[in-house]
């Protein structure tokens, strides 16, 4: 029996291997933890500004757009935790175990802390009083039933060749070069971290959740703005994408690196080059589309949400390298 684990635990070998391997991360690195509470923090104080409220006043009175990102997000997440979870109860070492999968409870507890941080997002400007209780109630209640929507569209949605595709899949490069064997080099770093943001959204699992979610839309929505709604969850859904993928990358690569001398500026610029680049281009694209609208205020929001977009994406990436290189 292992100190301080709760006995349940011990009869639950997948949660219990997750607790270790949790444990160890923080036994690894002593700083994750005040750092995440650091963040945590600075978070709370950032959502306490009126900008923040204002922001949320505009999606109660339009609260189709937080519904579609929200239940394309969920979806997304929910089937791809789907797909992880089956294939682990072949796939696991802990597989032929004799012990129950907790399957039910793998599924949930994501889901809980995803729910729970979304009611962080909207009760914190509550309490600051720059969110009025009616504007909070219809944007909690939109995001609460798009969740479960997105949940259950992403549960039922078909498992083809697209969803159930092995993650490398998505790796421009992965096979190794012939001039790498004589002169290794760190350029696959780059492509890893891009083609995981690829295989965290899976496109063409991504494009179903979609096309079921756009389907619950309210009947009198327009067309441009349905293809909006679509069109920011995509941008939305990659740029988080890209920027999970970063973090998981770096911790990875920073453990098969940490016998050589590579320098921290040469491990950032390695494994986030390629990644950056894949931002820009996207960040363009929205920039271009939001002056081919032709709407009031769609450039100077196009613009903003580029460069918040691009400054989040640095700050998290120089961020999880330091950390992974300590």
């Amino acid at each position: 029996m292992l100190a301080g684990v709760p006995r349940w635990l011990h009869s639950r070998p997948f949660l219990l291997a997750g607790a270790l391997s949790a444990g160890n991360l923080l036994r690894r690195n002593r700083a994750l933890l005040p750092v995440a509470g650091v963040a945590f923090l600075g978070a709370s104080v950032l959502l306490t500004l009126p900008v923040v409220g204002g922001f949320l006043e505009v999606l109660a009175q339009y609260p189709v757009a937080p519904f579609a990102f929200i239940a394309v997000a969920a979806a997304v997440a929910t089937g791809r935790r789907r797909s992880s979870v089956v294939a682990s109860l072949v796939s696991s070492w802990l597989a032929p175990l004799a012990a129950p999968s907790s399957f039910v409870l793998r599924m949930i507890w994501p889901a809980l802390v995803q729910l729970l941080s979304l009611l962080w997002v909207i009760l914190v400007p509550l309490a600051a009083g720059s969110l009025r209780g009616a504007a909070a109630l219809t944007v909690l209640s939109a995001s609460g039933v798009a969740f479960i929507a997105g949940s259950v569209a992403g549960w039922f949605t078909p498992r083809g060749a697209a969803a159930s595709a092995p993650d490398f899949h998505y790796v421009a490069v992965r096979k190794a070069r012939r001039s790498w064997a004589q002169a290794p080099r760190l350029v696959p770093l780059s492509y890893w971290a891009v083609g995981r943001a690829r295989a965290f959204i899976k496109p063409r699992f991504t494009a179903k959740a979609l096309l079921l979610v756009l389907m619950a839309l309210p009947m009198g929505i327009r067309g441009e703005q349905a293809i909006a709604v679509a069109a920011g969850a995509g941008v939305v859904l990659y740029v988080g994408a890209l920027t999970v993928a970063a973090v998981r990358v770096a911790g990875e690569a920073a453990r098969w690196l940490a016998p050589t001398t590579l320098g921290y500026l040469r491990f950032t610029v390695a494994l986030g080059y390629r990644a950056l680049l894949a931002l820009l281009w996207t960040c363009g694209w929205v920039i271009f589309l939001s002056y081919a609208v032709g709407l009031p205020g769609a450039l100077s929001r196009g613009v903003r949400f580029a460069g918040l977009a691009l400054a989040e994406f640095l700050v998290v990436l120089t961020g999880a390298c330091w950390m992974a290189r300590k």
